[in-house]
């Protein structure tokens, strides 16, 4: 099932981009033929787009890594606690566990806040 559902994506993806591509290379025939100054700046228009989107995607996927390791850590707290529930009882450290998760919780807040 896994390698059907990868096929049919990467060969819709495959299609996708062709099909983009000839359309591209058609209608940036017609225009030019059309209008040469038109055509150029619509290029540098989005090639302009492209480098600002390439920048800002770079910022926005540090950021989201950082949202990701942040939460994944508070969800590891959490599983270990439950997982270690009758040892951290036994040992009554109830309250470093508290802290713990509390601190790791604030850290998800303020990444949420910022």
């Amino acid at each position: 099932e896994d390698i059907r559902s990868f096929t049919e994506f990467s060969l819709s993806f495959f299609l996708t981009l062709v099909t983009s591509f000839i359309d591209l290379v058609a209608f940036s025939f017609i225009l030019f033929s059309i209008m040469p100054e038109l055509f150029f700046a619509i290029f540098a228009f989005a090639s302009i787009g492209t480098v600002l989107t390439i920048f800002i995607g770079k910022v926005l996927i540090r950021l989201n890594y950082e949202s990701l390791h942040k939460e994944a850590d508070f969800r590891f707290s959490l599983v270990r606690v439950r997982e270690n529930a009758e040892s951290i009882a036994f040992y009554q450290g109830e309250k470093v566990e508290e802290r713990e998760a509390d601190r790791r919780f604030k850290l998800v807040i303020a990444n949420m806040i910022s």
